[in-house]
């Protein structure tokens, strides 16, 4: 949500001056970016589309095409037929001013109008933003982060097909969702552990997540003892999303010496860069796939994977896509 994704304090960066004893200070996020997008008003999902690209030659919303368009003939109706109009841009194309963190590797676009009430990003309280922090103190170095279509990699971690990461951390693995895992899910409301201590296997339940959508069993990707949970995520779960390759990690394992071979050797279902890059990207391809084949949402003309998408979506077409992407357990 936006105060999850834009909430607030720490040190100065990229110009930003404080107003305390005599100094001042910038009440708007260096990294508030605007851009302004179009999109159909009777469309079943909201998709935003970059202003400029409306002119591009395929593109019919602003030529007399528009009317064979099969949501403005379904929207029209009996009136379509023996239509004298001249209009040339369509009558159900919304043109708005959206405004989005230029850091955050997933565009959320939020209409300009919402930042009319107060809100972290346009007030001192953006330099404790969990995205601001990232870059301005280092959680994940710029040397170590990566995007891939528009989602976040950490090159020092392994990655499971599950989309979850995996990290050595003091002779313990740490897990979390990666990026895409994490959009994937959507709101996160409470996080379950099944087995919070003691041993788990291999393909047995570690976590259960439930949703706005709905409640997404994950098993875990490696057999191993549960040393420790992350209690903060627990309490504040927008973490998840904010930070996912920091503050917002899950669990850690302490697993079996065959278990951390299997890992760093990259095992069947495991990857690390540059495999991971190419994996993901591949994985947002087949993401547009689903979306299209599976759901009936399009996403051409530069539509933007923004958060909007799973809010057009129903409950059955989130689980789909749920145990498409994220239920990966190994034999």
């Amino acid at each position: 949500m936006l105060s999850g994704l834009f909430c607030g304090t720490e040190n100065a960066f990229l110009g930003v001056k404080k107003k305390a004893r005599g100094l001042t200070m910038e009440t708007k996020c260096p990294f508030l970016k605007d851009q302004k997008v179009a999109f159909c008003k009777v469309f079943p999902a909201r998709k935003m589309i970059p202003y400029d690209r409306l002119c591009l030659q395929d593109n019919i919303c602003m030529k007399e095409e528009h009317r064979n368009c099969p949501s403005y003939r379904e929207k029209e109706g009996e009136r379509v037929s023996g239509h004298s109009s001249n209009k040339k841009v369509c009558p159900y194309m919304e043109v708005e001013e959206v405004l989005f963190c230029g850091v955050y590797p997933v565009k959320k676009m939020i209409p300009s109008s919402a930042f009319k009430l107060e809100c972290p990003c346009t007030t001192e309280a953006y330099i404790d933003c969990p995205a601001y922090r990232q870059i301005a103190q280092g959680d994940v170095a710029p040397n170590e982060a990566v995007t891939v279509r528009g989602f976040l990699l950490d090159d020092t971690v392994y990655y499971h097909r599950g989309h979850l990461w995996l990290q050595r951390v003091n002779g313990k693995v740490r897990l979390g969702f990666d990026d895409f895992g994490q959009w994937l899910l959507g709101d996160i409301e409470k996080i379950t552990f099944p087995h919070r201590e003691g041993q788990v296997e291999r393909s047995q339940p570690l976590l259960r997540i439930s949703c706005s959508h709905g409640t997404a069993e994950i098993a875990s990707p490696l057999s191993g003892t549960v040393m420790k949970v992350n209690e903060g995520a627990c309490r504040d779960t927008s973490l998840i999303s904010t930070d996912p390759y920091g503050k917002g990690w899950l669990v850690e394992l302490r697993l079996a010496k065959d278990e951390v071979d299997r890992l760093e050797q990259q095992g069947e279902g495991f990857f690390s860069t540059p495999q991971a890059r190419r994996w993901l990207k591949a994985e947002v391809d087949r993401l547009h796939d689903v979306l299209e084949t599976e759901i009936g949402v399009t996403m051409s003309d530069g539509g933007q994977l923004t958060s909007n998408l799973l809010d057009a979506i129903t409950k059955k077409q989130w689980g789909l896509l749920i145990k498409t992407f994220l239920r990966k357990k190994e034999g």
